[in-house]
């Protein structure tokens, strides 16, 4: 982190995100194999660290190697929610940032509690970085 940087939030997904993965693995479990597609999901998720500080959104995966990624806030173009109804019975939801690149990068913060709220602190921000930098608009 660069001084100065101050981390807003910091957390990982719910395990909740794959239930209807691991349902399926324990169907077929009999068959041992899927037990190790279980596990190796639940610690994909397990290692998945997301962190936001008020200059960057940090994604930080992998189980052995590890694999960081750090997007500028003032790039983010926009920001969105998505609480499919098997997340919303546990009080979760994803929160979808849109990068302003040549490829509209979508970066998907997934099954979280709370996830208005950091919607509108992550939005607060990317306003603050852009009138820093002297971003009007992420193009």
């Amino acid at each position: 982190m660069v001084e100065g940087e101050i981390t807003i939030w910091e957390g990982r997904p719910s395990p909740a995100k794959d239930m209807g993965y691991h349902l399926l693995c324990l169907i077929f479990s009999p068959l041992i194999v899927p037990l190790g597609f279980m596990l190796r999901r639940y610690l994909d998720t397990r290692f998945q660290v997301y962190g936001i500080t008020s200059e960057r959104l940090r994604v930080t995966t992998g189980i052995l190697t590890k694999d960081m990624r750090e997007l500028e806030l003032y790039r983010v173009q926009e920001t969105s929610i998505h609480q499919p109804f098997y997340l919303r019975v546990f009080g979760l939801a994803d929160v979808v940032v849109t990068i302003a690149d040549a490829d509209k990068t979508r970066v998907v913060i997934h099954a979280i509690p709370r996830a208005a709220e950091l919607r509108e602190s992550l939005r607060e921000c990317v306003e603050t970085m852009r009138d820093r930098k002297h971003v009007n608009e992420a193009a």
